[in-house]
């Protein structure tokens, strides 16, 4: 048994194996500067060895966390089994006096209810505390048969869900530099919701994390850095006001720092920023790359490149000398939140940008040979048919920019979702719209546009993947998409059929 230690932060499935998750890295910094210890571990990166580093089984697998049954075979669920095994071994043979979980979205929500069933039920001593996104969303939905969800819980965020049910200690809704100093210092009463001004903290501390494991897939891995909190727009659908608050910004300098440091630690050269966009403040974002293109002109032969999610602006609002400075500073893959070809539905989602906007960003990309990942959203509760029919046009111009490789990869995505913590739900308080109780997010229908029910969704959704595959367009995770698509309507057809039928009967 090694040395107690004050905390011990971890991570869970769903996860990525292709970059390490740095909230545990961040919080380690941050506690070891106050004069605690602590370790880290990346649990998922254990089941993928147990997967055998097969990423395939290791989606299997996964895909069990995301389902509201259990989808493996006999031999997928003894690895299941061995990984709990595995997770409670860890905590036994490191004590610690806290437990602390990332619940980093709601797609960790089963994985985390079975594993804190088990740390009680093998008496182990730490306290646990969870936090993140996943610790303020509603229970997802796939929970309701495993947890068995009485009325109350279901609408009470997931945090506090174990918490009543004894199974976790502390849950730290919003901000986690400062509440987990107040957990550790066990004096100061925890806040209802923690909301920092500036988030400045240490150089994230990766020393407990196997950095080679995730090398799978080839030589080169992205490190996680962050540079914002929280997003400068408010879509509809999205949900990132509601975890994050007001936007922040560090400045572009710290980052660059950050970078160049981690980059002469740990031999790192390409970067994934986990901001929910990375040109949110155009000031720090410039202020950034002119330092870090200055350090790639002069070392050619061990340049830095980076990647992030990043939105659309109007030609008027983006000087071209910063794509300039974004392509010397290795921007790369950078993910855009397309979502329609509709202006119509753009305006509703109130993405505050248009499909000519995007064009002709993709047009600058080009330029200056920045390449991109798409996200498309279909089915959204204010597309209409002939909104949906000028989205397939502007997707058939895309077709150069997938040629000269500006496009690299298309997400699809699965049909619009509404989902809490959303400004849509404002919507579903009017009435406007309608969601179905044994599915909330997947199911549901807009009084306004009531021909763009779930069947017409799904065959929107099925006419963009026929007509990506007749464009010879790259797809990311279709089959898996599809298939969870699949999956829904299978387990749920009956109550779908009977939700539709009377509430258009209704209408």
């Amino acid at each position: 048994m090694n040395d107690p230690v004050d905390i011990i932060f971890c991570s869970l499935p769903y996860s990525e194996i292709e970059l390490p998750y740095s909230a545990p890295a961040i919080l380690k910094a941050i506690v070891k500067a106050e004069g605690y210890t602590a370790k880290t571990k990346d649990f998922g990166m254990v089941l993928f060895d147990l997967c055998g580093r097969d990423a395939i089984l290791m989606g299997k697998l996964q895909h069990y966390f995301i389902s509201p049954s259990n989808p493996l075979s006999e031999s997928e669920q003894k690895i299941k089994d061995k990984f709990y095994d595995k997770i409670i071994s860890y905590f036994k043979e490191n004590p610690s006096k806290f437990i602390g979980i990332s619940v980093f979205t709601l797609l960790t929500h089963k994985c985390t209810y079975e594993i804190t069933q088990r740390i009680k039920e093998e008496k182990i001593p730490s306290k646990i505390v969870i936090g993140g996104r996943g610790a303020k969303s509603l229970p997802y939905s796939v929970l309701k048969e495993t947890m068995n969800l009485n009325f109350f819980e279901k609408s009470t965020y997931y945090g506090y869900v174990l918490q009543q049910r004894k199974l976790v200690d502390h849950v730290v809704i919003g901000d986690g530099e400062d509440a987990i100093l107040d957990v550790l210092s066990e004096n100061k009463e925890i806040k209802e919701e923690y909301s920092a001004e500036t988030f400045e903290y240490p150089i994230p501390d990766y020393s407990d994390y196997e950095l080679t494991s995730y090398h799978w897939k080839n030589d080169i891995i992205s490190f996680p850095i962050t540079g914002s909190r929280g997003c400068v727009r408010d879509c509809d659908f999205c949900d990132i006001r509601h975890h994050f608050g007001k936007y922040k910004y560090r400045k572009g300098k710290d980052i660059a720092e950050e970078m160049l440091k981690i980059h002469k630690q740990y031999g790192f050269t390409k970067f994934n920023f986990t901001d929910s966009l990375v040109n949110g403040g155009l000031k720090p974002l410039e202020e950034f790359c002119s330092i870090i293109a200055d350090y790639n002109n002069n070392n050619p032969e061990n340049k830095l490149s980076w990647t992030g999610q990043y939105i659309c602006r109007e030609a008027k609002f983006m000087p071209e000398r910063l794509y300039r400075l974004m392509a010397e500073s290795g921007a790369e893959g950078l993910t855009i939140g397309a979502e329609s070809g509709s202006d119509h539905v753009l305006e509703h989602m109130d993405k505050k940008t248009t499909s000519t906007a995007l064009l002709e960003e993709l047009e600058m990309f080009r330029k200056y040979g920045i390449t991109s990942f798409l996200l498309i959203l279909i089915g959204h509760w204010g597309e209409r048919e002939e909104d949906f029919v000028e989205h397939c046009r502007v997707m058939a111009k895309l077709l150069p920019f997938i040629r000269s490789g500006t496009i690299s990869m298309i997400s699809l995505g699965l049909p619009a979702m509404v989902l809490d913590g959303t400004p849509s739900i404002k919507e579903v308080d009017e009435g406007k719209i309608i969601r179905a109780d044994f599915d909330k997010e997947f199911v549901w229908l807009a009084k306004y546009n009531p021909t763009n029910t779930l069947k017409e969704r799904m065959w929107r959704r099925l006419i963009i993947s026929r007509l990506s595959d007749a464009l010879q367009y790259p797809l990311d995770r279709e089959v898996i998409q599809l298939s969870e698509i699949n999956n829904t309507l299978s387990k749920n057809h009956k109550e779908i059929n009977e939700f539709f039928r009377e509430t258009l009967a209704q209408l």
